[in-house]
């Protein structure tokens, strides 16, 4: 059942005689491209040529909204007026879904960072390296794991070196009761925080899986437990130590066959990978206190689909032509692109993650068992600020953003409509509910049933009179 209250003190003023949403039924949309090669998708799934999530996300989009999925019924108490709310499909591919969903994972994500300057990080890849992980999407895991070492080699860079000559000898820098973790197990290490995002897209929409990070400009250290400003990142320590811990665990992983990749990477790239952290006061997504900007630019990318269904500009339905655009990242020129439908749809989802792979991870103090340290942090940090923002405060003010994107406030909030109230002004209470997944035990074949009824019903409506 949908959320009916409204978690708002504003008041609300507007009717249903008045649309401001400036709906355009000849819009192009990303489920006409999806209809018109459905087919195509099945035969490649059964081919084994597409994923299965694929294919599970491209149904679910397809019934979002629908009859098939289930609905809240309300009614008006004065005029009897009905009123259906269909429900969700809370997929990867839908573009309804996934801004809830990123908005939701920005106030998670928000609620929890510390009261300073937070660094902005994006860790790229060689182009060499792009098809090993779109072949092996396995290995995205590694992706985080040595984002995550390189800073925690960059705040811990004593320790380093104190490795470094007990193994002159063997040239090995990290402990093995590490595993895939450096200094996972060493107590003296400072404590650094880290939100990481998996992007696997450019503006493109080609293949380049990179790793966008939010760190905080401190560390805590364990044995005074207090903390204290960090705000130098050596660059070249960045981008060596990244070239370095990422090569080390795809060797681990793949083994010897990938020995040419790494070392032609040490020859081509002598000066390590590219990332991504210059300091800048003027731009909120490098080095700001307004952390909300960078926080919701990171989410962005990891709760919705690679395109945002406003940059197609047209669809020829006749001859499955698509126009969409995109912008430079070098120029900023904004440039045009006109393809088959077909095209399009396999650059898009090629972007879909496997079931349950996790594109927000946390690490540091950010991370769930870390939780007794950030608190410390806050407490110290609010004493300086003189801002409380202890454990219960934050469990408020996640509390309070998650409610603004309930049901009935956050269609307020989107399309400026009370969508509780009836035609004459009074508010509709709840009456019932249809649920048809309730029992349903085989959900692949019920959304196949859905697919060849739908199907039936479009082919009817296209039919000449």
């Amino acid at each position: 059942m949908i959320d009916e209250e409204l978690h708002t003190i504003e008041p609300y003023y507007g009717t249903y005689t008045v649309d401001d949403r400036n709906y355009d039924p000849n819009k192009p949309r990303i489920k006409d491209i999806l209809w018109n090669n459905y087919d195509w998708l099945v035969e490649m799934e059964k081919q084994g040529k597409v994923r299965t999530c694929v294919l599970e996300n491209i149904q679910r989009t397809l019934l979002c909204n629908t009859i098939y999925l289930g609905y809240d019924a309300f009614e008006c108490p004065v005029c009897g007026e009905e009123n259906y709310f269909y429900r969700k499909c809370h997929s990867r591919f839908c573009t309804s879904c996934g801004v809830k969903l990123q908005k939701q994972l920005a106030a998670k994500a928000e609620a929890m960072c510390v009261d300073i300057a937070h660094r902005h990080f994006v860790f790229t890849i060689p182009e060499s390296y792009r098809n090993v992980f779109r072949t092996n999407r396995e290995a995205l895991n590694f992706l985080f794991i040595a984002a995550r070492n390189t800073v925690c080699k960059v705040v811990n860079e004593n320790i380093y070196r104190k490795q470094k000559r007990k193994s002159a000898r063997t040239g090995i820098i990290h402990n093995k009761k590490d595993n895939l973790y450096l200094y996972r197990n060493f107590s003296n290490q400072n404590i650094f925080g880290m939100i990481a995002t998996l992007h696997t897209f450019g503006r493109d929409l080609k293949w380049n899986p990179h790793i966008h990070a939010l760190v905080p400009e401190l560390i805590f250290n364990p044995s005074t437990q207090k903390y204290k400003e960090f705000h130098h990142f050596n660059y070249q320590s960045l981008r060596k130590t990244w070239q370095y811990e990422l090569n080390r665990l795809l060797l681990q992983y793949f083994g010897n066959k990938f020995r040419p990749y790494s070392n032609n990477s040490y020859i081509s790239e002598d000066n390590g990978y590219y990332v991504y952290a210059k300091q800048s006061q003027n731009d909120s997504s490098d080095n700001s206190s307004n952390v909300s900007g960078c926080v919701n630019y990171m989410m962005r990318y990891a709760a919705r689909p690679a395109m945002a269904e406003s940059r197609i500009t047209s669809y020829d339905h006749s001859s499955r032509m698509v126009e969409w655009y995109y912008d430079d990242h070098a120029t900023e020129e904004r440039l045009t692109v006109k393809e088959s439908d077909l095209d399009l749809l396999k650059k898009m989802i090629i972007h879909i993650p496997d079931k349950h792979f996790r594109l927000v991870r946390y690490y540091g103090f950010y991370h769930s068992k870390k939780v007794h340290i950030l608190d410390l942090i806050h407490q110290q940090l609010g004493q300086k600020h003189q801002i409380i923002k202890d454990k219960n405060e934050r469990k408020k003010i996640l509390a309070k953003k998650l409610s603004m994107l309930r049901f009935r406030t956050l269609c307020m909030d989107s399309f400026n409509r009370d969508m509780l109230k009836c035609s004459c002004g009074s508010i509709m209470y709840y009456i019932g509910s249809y649920n048809p997944l309730d029992g349903v035990h085989n959900d692949r074949k019920y959304r196949d049933d859905c697919f060849n009824e739908m199907r039936a019903l479009r082919l009817h409506r296209a039919a000449p009179s």
